[in-house]
């Protein structure tokens, strides 16, 4: 299975709960007519401060979706059946070029049942590569050994990677350099008291190190996440 995240700016006088009010009503509706889609979730920027020692990078956004596709091939079938409606439907509350990533989602530690449907703090983050490191060279770094390293830090209540294998910019394919972030990370923290305590362990300080050799900048948000069609299996 793949994703797209849609990297979505809120529309100019558009307040940021008409923004969300939008994104999770009208759009969903709209989204959900794909018939590949197995599903579909908003999230919206609650808070943009920068809780990293890394630089920032410029990818600056209010929300994005990601969605839930089988392959590419359903993606883009689905993406070219709405595209003149979507275009519409973006106009009403986005500005009008949205950026996509499409990746591939590994799941290194599970939101546990328990906690799924509790009021969890979810921290994104988008990760540019370091000058002179390859893509696979990040991969490997990030999937093996980085991986491995967020498994020793506690505190923490589930953690994605999403590696960037597509970027598209007005449509069509795009480089690296057009829209420079090579993987996207999810973490949820029981509280804000969780998440503290989590980024200042030693252990954090020892991923952090290892992460300097292959990123290059992270940039940081706290979302709000609402599944907007249902997952469909």
């Amino acid at each position: 299975m793949i994703s797209r995240i849609n990297l979505l700016k809120k529309k100019d006088g558009l307040s940021s709960e008409e923004f969300a009010a939008y994104l999770t009503q009208a759009h969903g509706k709209l989204v959900g007519t794909m018939p590949h889609l197995k599903g579909c979730e908003a999230n919206v920027v609650v808070d943009n401060e920068q809780r990293s020692p890394f630089d920032r990078g410029s990818t600056e956004i209010d929300g994005y979706t990601e969605m839930f596709f089988d392959s590419y091939g359903d993606m883009m079938r689905d993406m070219a059946a709405i595209e003149d409606a979507l275009s519409v439907d973006y106009a009403q509350f986005a500005s009008p070029d949205v950026p996509a990533l499409v990746v591939v989602k590994k799941v290194d530690k599970p939101v546990a049942a328990y906690l799924q449907g509790e009021n969890l703090i979810k921290r994104m983050s988008f990760l540019g590569r370091k000058d002179g490191v390859s893509a696979a060279t990040f991969q490997k770094e990030w999937w093996e050994m980085h991986s491995a390293l967020v498994k020793t830090m506690t505190g923490y209540a589930g953690y994605n990677q999403n590696l960037v294998i597509d970027r598209i910019v007005q449509g069509e394919p795009a480089s690296f350099e057009a829209l420079p972030i090579e993987g996207v990370v999810e973490f949820w923290f029981e509280n804000m008291k969780a998440f503290d305590e989590c980024y200042g362990t030693s252990a954090f300080k020892r991923t952090g190190a290892h992460g300097a050799e292959f990123i290059d900048n992270i940039t940081t948000y706290l979302v709000k996440s609402q599944p907007i069609v249902p997952v469909r299996l």
